[in-house]
């Protein structure tokens, strides 16, 4: 899919939900480096507009979740989804920038898992962490789209704990609370892993 079908897609969803403020919060996200951000500094979507694709992903594996049977008693509405799959990742809006670093490029011999490999260091530009707004990852989405629009509980507590059990140990027993108080917690995060590793590649 075009980058330009992608916008296109992104902001007919978003709009879809007819939540009040819903065209400042697009107008924002146009304005920022949104829709031409990576997803990653060198993992899954590590390239131009691979934020926009990573969302779009991520809310294909929510949507497509919720309407199974496991989780059909979870009483989300669609507008519950759209929002938190499409923005859940709004906090790495202004968190990448570039900078020129040396990589291996290897010979038509050699290869990346060949020690005996051949190849040459050459300087590229590369993604690299510059965060603007350093006001953590879930939490600083929420932050972000509060601005704009109200968020439900649910898709407030979905979007701050997407992460899962990749956040701090420390923070597992109130991550459970919240999986048992808002079920889609859960879907969202198992929905961006699904995303990640299943539909998207490591660059």
């Amino acid at each position: 899919m075009a980058e330009n079908q992608n916008v296109e897609r992104f902001e007919q969803l978003l709009r879809s939900t007819k939540r009040d403020g819903i065209e400042g919060l697009i107008d924002f996200i146009r304005k920022s480096d949104f829709y031409t951000a990576p997803a990653s500094t060198r993992y899954h979507s590590c390239h131009e507009g691979g934020l926009l694709e990573h969302s779009l992903n991520v809310y294909d594996c929510l949507n497509a979740k919720c309407k199974s049977e496991l989780w059909s008693e979870m009483n989300v509405t669609e507008a519950n989804i759209i929002i938190t799959a499409l923005l859940h990742d709004l906090c790495k809006s202004y968190y990448y920038g570039t900078e020129i670093k040396n990589k291996k490029v290897y010979s038509e011999h050699g290869t990346k898992s060949d020690s005996n490999g051949r190849f040459d260091w050459v300087s590229a530009p590369a993604y690299v962490v510059d965060d603007k707004i350093p006001y953590g990852h879930g939490e600083k989405s929420v932050m972000m789209i509060e601005e704009f629009i109200k968020l439900e509980p649910v898709e407030r507590y979905a979007i701050r704990w997407h992460m899962g059990f990749t956040e701090p140990k420390e923070s597992w027993n109130t991550l459970g609370v919240a999986i048992r108080k808002y079920p889609l917690v859960l879907a969202m995060h198992t929905s961006d892993l699904e995303a990640t590793y299943l539909l998207e590649k490591e660059e």
